[in-house]
């Protein structure tokens, strides 16, 4: 299924930006050059949270799991276009799976495990699937039973694992069907510019929206990856994301197989085995959440009897970046944190080491990717066109410190949301360029206006009497007050104002904090009074979306 236009593949095939390879070819291709290495690696308490045995595994036993998989699957009925929902924990399985159903010309949609029963069921109704992958146990739970009645039975159920109504696909026997599978595959209209994944929004704003994604489009986004992590041939992987979004699925299943190389997995995320893999594996590179990164730091015994010379660089996203963690790893540990904003959508900026060498400017800015008068290492910044616009007369801005909407348009960029018409019109403007729903200023004169930075999400405006509010840049600020683990602000009703501010705070270990600690503090930034927040609440922990995206919708509710 292609839902590309023509105009648009050949513009970005004749630029060199996209070409023939599909995940499948990768996959061949790296058996091909690296068949008797290791490849994909289980995590080590993988019988602690789901059933099997934590496996290592060959590129070449790989290669016989897809085969599989994949006739299993021809077997029961798939064949090109077909639709299957997959449900997974990060276990070897997952990554399996990916390349057995593309290779028959599966579109996945991958959910995340935390997805319930009413999640689920509105994929159902979005993409119609053919069929259903989950897992029969998941922290003692069974999370496929609750699903039954959510499917019809013309729905081919599967599971890892016994559970009544799913096929238990996980002892399947050598396949007897590979010739006719093979003479299948071989004779399919199939190549990079069709469907690989449906995926989902995150949901801050709303429902859950489909992505489509091509091979193209995922493996555009890899290069850039590629780049960010200043990935190596042969170089080991450490992934502690679910592979249902951007930072995994293009950031490592794609960019493992292109450096043919090491997939180590991690699920459910563990500091402690996390920072064990790092050392033990001799990990390249990872990726972590801002608030990960500051508790290492502020737990010097955790970086005791840890091996991680050979760790080159971490990404980190989805929240504000501390200068001083940032500055603290390059300096202390010799460990380069890449600055990364992106989404399932494809409207990604890196702010990484090579094109920011100064890690407080790389904490805080972005490159202005796309933009004609700048010229960046990372290869994504050829192949997209960015530009900011006034939120109330969608004008473009041009100078520094006037907030407005990031738009993106080019090669990494989907072509709109599945099976949403009318939403596609208002995402979209005349120029094809997407609203990103994030709002960026151009950097001050000092830094010669190369820079964007993030002010926060459009529809995440506190407006306090008129005068609008970004949590997220108080949210930037106050991570690095050291008694802060982290934080998020929040508005919340006011009779008068509309809305006020308030800020909910995990603490460091040992340390307290009081609203008038927090003032003091942005007093010192030099933060205009108004932006103070006047309620404080202390909590153990954010709530978070499957991604790690905090729900600031959810905090509202403590200042009820």
């Amino acid at each position: 299924m292609i839902l590309t236009p023509e105009n648009r593949i050949k513009e970005y095939t004749d630029n060199g930006w996209w070409n023939s390879d599909t995940l499948y070819t990768l996959f061949l291709d790296a058996c091909e050059e690296a068949g008797n290495k290791e490849a994909l690696i289980d995590p080590p308490n993988r019988k602690e949270f789901t059933i099997g045995d934590s496996r290592r595994l060959t590129f070449n036993e790989v290669k016989k799991e897809v085969d599989k998989f994949s006739s299993k699957f021809f077997d029961l009925g798939f064949r090109k276009d077909d639709k299957v929902i997959l449900q997974l924990p990060n276990i070897v399985e997952l990554a399996i799976l990916y390349i057995a159903l593309s290779k028959i010309g599966v579109i996945i949609s991958p959910a995340p495990i935390q997805y319930g029963k009413f999640e689920i069921e509105k994929i159902i109704k979005d993409i119609t699937p053919k069929g259903f992958i989950g897992i029969s146990e998941f922290n003692g739970k069974n999370l496929i039973d609750d699903l039954k009645d959510s499917f019809s039975s013309n729905h081919v159920l599967m599971s890892l694992g016994e559970s009544e109504g799913f096929i238990d696909i996980s002892n399947l026997n050598n396949p007897t069907n590979l010739d006719e599978l093979n003479n299948y595959v071989d004779s399919m209209d199939y190549g990079a510019n069709d469907l690989l994944t449906i995926c989902w929004t995150s949901g801050t704003t709303g429902s859950p929206k489909g992505v489509p994604r091509s091979h193209n489009l995922w493996g555009t986004m890899a290069k850039a990856a590629y780049h960010l992590a200043d990935t190596q041939k042969g170089d080991i992987l450490l992934n502690p994301f679910p592979l249902v979004n951007m930072a995994s699925i293009g950031g490592f299943l794609f960019n493992w197989l292109i450096c043919k190389g090491k997939l180590i997995q991690h699920h459910p995320f563990d500091l402690g085995i996390f920072l064990d893999q790092m050392s033990q594996e001799k990990v390249n590179y990872t990726i972590a959440a801002p608030a990960i990164m500051n508790m290492l730091l502020n737990n010097k015994s955790l970086f005791e009897n840890l091996d991680l010379s050979n760790l080159r660089s971490i990404g980190c996203g989805g929240a504000p970046l501390s200068e001083w963690m940032v500055e603290s790893f390059q300096n202390n540990h010799g460990i380069t944190i890449q600055n990364i904003f992106g989404s399932n959508e494809g409207m990604s900026l890196f702010s990484t080491r090579d094109d920011v060498e100064d890690p407080k400017l790389r904490a805080v800015y972005f490159p202005r990717f796309g933009v004609n008068e700048f010229d960046w290492n990372n290869p994504i910044s050829k192949t997209i066109k960015t530009k900011l616009v006034n939120l109330e007369t969608n004008e473009q801005i041009s100078s520094p410190g006037q907030p407005g909407e990031l738009l993106i348009s080019g090669s990494t960029v989907f072509d709109g949301y599945w099976n949403a018409p009318e939403t596609n019109k208002e995402v979209f403007d005349n120029e094809g360029f997407f609203r990103t729903g994030d709002m960026f200023e151009i950097s001050s004169n000092k830094t010669k206006n190369r820079f964007y930075k993030y002010q926060g999400r459009c529809k995440d405006l506190i407006i306090r009497g008129g005068m609008n509010i970004s949590p997220e840049e108080l949210d930037y600020l106050l991570i690095s007050h050291p008694s802060i683990l982290d934080v998020a602000v929040t508005g919340y009703d006011d009779e008068v104002l509309g809305e006020k501010v308030g800020v909910v705070v995990v603490p460091n270990e040992g340390e307290s904090i009081e609203l008038s600690d927090i003032s003091n503090f942005l007093k010192e930034a030099g933060i205009a009074k108004y932006k103070y927040p006047e309620e404080l609440r202390i909590i153990d922990e954010l709530p978070r979306n499957p991604v790690g995206k905090v729900l600031r919708r959810n905090l509202k509710d403590l200042f009820s």
